[in-house]
């Protein structure tokens, strides 16, 4: 029987605990998850879990293959959850998506996979004033969440498993967990995020110049809209700024926030108010239903990038005579973190069948 430690309380350390204690009942005697900040918590802008969009749109590229089972495996968890269990959170909304056509169609969208499929007639696209010579648009089930009643859904089934939550000062080195928890864990799960390669410098230096953030900045508002709408490339007529694009997404309990911008390598919390202007000025220009837009709330967050993109992998460090730490990784996934999330969190189960031995449960991966 093993003894785990996950480092981090986002939905990628509380995903991945939660299947590991599904998928290896007769295997952790003990699991408990560190972190500084909780589902409730909004001091940290580096804590990304609790400021997320938190939809369901893959980004993985045709090529990605990897990317892609990770993205399928959790959409299909999410339309679970939406019809099952509402009080996770998760809620079935119309995801209306345009870009330009050079751009082609999505690999979800080819492949048929998600739900409901519709594409954009040419009245849609000039009534969201998008030219359909060089727009096109679809439309298909996809789902919206609600981060802290998701992530605190997450740790009531992590409990009832028998999992441990604590609250710790941040770390300074991954290696430090030893000290923290009194013991030399069988297995530790790194899902630090955007901190990831602060907490490896001293092992892999390399990540330090990895890992970076992608700021991004979000408006709350008060109004109402029974869909979600991403227009990815905005016309070059809105002279909106280089890193800004259009994302809509509304909230089960009401309101909705609007975003976004992608700003890679910008460490700041700082709010730009002409910014916040810009993205209200191109909401209503492309949503006629939401001209009146009461913003009660603005806030900046880091999505954590990685070059290379998320890592997903077991390493074994060396941590004093005949001892060695092992770690499986989730951290790197950017802008991606729910919509990836179970099946980021199955990939770290089967790495971690390598300390643990093979799983009771069932994973969707093959070694």
């Amino acid at each position: 029987m093993s003894k785990v430690v996950v480092i981090g309380a986002g939905v990628s350390g509380l995903t991945s605990a939660l299947c590991l204690l599904q998928l290896y009942t007769d295997r952790i005697r003990e699991l408990t998850i560190l972190s500084s900040e909780w589902p409730g918590d909004y001091h940290a802008h580096d804590y990304t879990s609790p400021w997320a969009g938190a939809n369901w749109a893959s980004f993985a590229s045709k090529d990605q293959v990897e990317q892609i089972q990770r993205d399928k495996a959790s959409y299909l968890k999410f339309r679970q959850l939406a019809k099952k269990e509402p009080e996770s959170g998760v809620k079935e909304y119309t995801s209306k998506i345009f870009n330009l056509k050079e751009h082609g169609l999505p690999w979800y969208i080819e492949q048929d996979f998600v739900d409901d499929i519709k594409i954009a007639t040419d009245a849609e696209l000039r009534y969201r004033n998008l030219d359909p010579a060089l727009y096109s648009g679809f439309e298909y089930t996809g789902f919206t969440i609600t981060p802290n009643v998701y992530n605190n859904y997450l740790i009531s089934k992590i409990r009832k498993l028998g999992g441990k939550v604590k609250r710790v000062p941040r770390l300074n080195d991954i290696t430090d967990v030893v000290d923290v928890v009194g013991y030399l864990p069988d297995l530790v799960i790194n899902a630090t995020g955007v901190n990831a390669g602060k907490l490896l410098k001293n092992l892999e230096p390399e990540e330090l110049k990895k890992v970076y953030p992608v700021k991004g900045q979000i408006l709350q508002v008060f109004e109402d809209l029974p869909f979600q709408l991403m227009v990815d490339t905005l016309p070059e007529e809105h002279k909106a700024l280089p890193y800004q694009f259009l994302n809509i997404f509304p909230r089960a309990e009401g309101g909705c926030i609007i975003g976004g911008v992608f700003k890679k390598g910008d460490w700041t919390n700082t709010v730009d108010s002409k910014l916040s202007e810009s993205i209200i000025s191109v909401c209503k220009r492309h949503v006629p239903e939401l001209r009146s837009a009461s913003v009660y709330n603005s806030y900046t967050a880091l999505r954590p990038g990685r070059e290379g993109g998320v890592r997903i992998e077991l390493s074994q460090y060396a941590i004093g005579k005949g001892k060695k730490l092992n770690v499986v990784h989730n951290y790197g996934i950017g802008g991606a973190g729910y919509q990836s999330s179970y099946g980021s969190a199955m990939e770290v189960c089967l790495n971690a069948s390598r300390v643990l031995g093979s799983p009771l449960g069932q994973c969707p991966f093959k070694l």
